[in-house]
């Protein structure tokens, strides 16, 4: 049987329109450094470089001179944490809080500060996988400095009130970073409406090329980041390194193509989701982690207590699907969103992550929900229920 991917929420398969795009920009003397610009080599990749971000910026509603390029979202986290935290003198910059849901690319850089001596404020969510706001906001005090959270979570497809936090955080006179890395080109985004003032970005998460990200920086903090890096002017001095004009029209396109595609996608991934819980809602013992009303519809995060998730993935061998970030399934650590959210490590050992995307056919989805249902009745009947 042909393999299934059910895994989007891990990366994404490139779109045809992102690699012609990156072919023709490969194959058409773009070769120049984008730095370079006392030659028209130089000048022609600046230009096409410009005309790229222009790209990234409009899908989020920001100028493009708020768009630094990275090398993908994770280093757009550390740079919007550390890079906040060293512009300012340590006794200047006061407590972050987070929460214990982020994607260990938050929460690390952090715990790195914490070591400096920094002030560290990690909050536990909800049941359900959200913030509670009103916590939240009780826990600010003229202390603090930053709030760190993520948009919608990697593991659980759980989407925060980004709106509220953003007015909660505008009023407080404190920093917001958003890790949009999972949201971007999925759900709309508006910087200036959310009142973000830094927003990481990913490209592999939406049909574009790996290696490639942003952070959003608003006008007003631009001057409030310095470089984590060191070794060049690049990118307002904020992130040096020569930009890979390949990758970044990889990306551009792909921000253009979910511009155009998000209600289409979102439509199509809704009717994914609504089918295969169709489909397993009588799998004896299903639990879904999240609610349906606070959880983006390309992630489902489904528990059998009992079970254990990796017998369950190698017995649907054909189908590619995850026990939850691809940056910790290789860990025998239990996952740390999952124990945020108060799971047993029971339930925590028997929970899958299933993801659709642009791609995902009915067929597949009809496929994989049978499998599941066998799988489990299988290691059931072994197991002795």
């Amino acid at each position: 049987m042909k393999s299934i991917y059910l895994d989007y929420a891990s990366s994404t398969p490139l779109a045809q329109e992102v690699i012609e795009a990156m072919v023709h920009v490969i194959s058409n003397d773009n070769f120049g450094n984008p730095s370079s610009i006392d030659h028209e080599y130089g000048k022609h990749a600046h230009d096409v470089v410009e005309a790229c971000r222009l790209d990234v910026a409009h899908l989020i509603n920001a100028d493009q001179r708020e768009i630094i390029f990275t090398s993908g979202a994770t280093e757009a986290n550390n740079l919007a944490i550390i890079g906040s935290y060293q512009f300012n003198p340590k006794n200047n910059f006061g407590t972050i809080i987070t929460s214990m849901n982020e994607h260990k690319s938050v929460i690390e850089p952090i715990k790195t500060l914490e070591k400096e001596g920094l002030k560290i404020l990690f909050l536990s969510s909800k049941r359900n996988g959200l913030m509670d706001l009103k916590d939240l906001e009780k826990n600010i005090d003229e202390e603090t400095s930053m709030i760190s959270l993520m948009h919608i979570n990697n593991e659980t497809g759980v989407c925060n009130d980004i709106e509220s936090i953003g007015e909660i955080c505008k009023k407080n006179d404190v920093i917001f970073h958003v890790d949009a890395a999972q949201s971007i080109g999925k759900v709309p985004i508006d910087v200036k409406r959310l009142k973000v003032d830094l927003m990481s970005l990913a490209s592999h998460k939406i049909y574009g090329p790996k290696g490639i990200g942003a952070l959003y920086i608003n006008g007003e903090s631009l001057g409030r980041v310095a470089s984590i890096l060191k070794g060049g002017s690049q990118e307002r001095g904020i992130r040096p390194g020569t930009l890979p004009t390949h990758q970044i029209v990889g990306m551009a396109a792909a921000f253009r193509l979910a511009k155009k595609h998000m209600d289409r996608d979102l439509s199509h991934i809704r009717e994914c989701r609504t089918l295969f819980l169709k489909s397993i809602a009588n799998i004896e013992g299903l639990v879904i982690n999240t609610d349906d009303a606070s959880t983006f519809p390309g992630i489902i995060s489904l528990c059998l207590p009992g079970l254990d998730a990796e017998s369950i993935i190698f017995g649907m061998n054909s189908i590619a699907l995850s026990k939850g970030s691809a940056c910790t399934s290789d860990s025998d650590e239990p996952s740390h969103v999952l124990r945020s959210m108060g799971l047993s490590d029971e339930e925590i050992r028997g929970t899958l992550r299933i993801s659709f995307g642009r791609y995902t056919t009915m067929k597949e989805v009809s496929i994989a929900a049978k499998s599941l249902a066998k799988v489990v009745k299988h290691l059931m009947l072994i197991k002795g229920h």
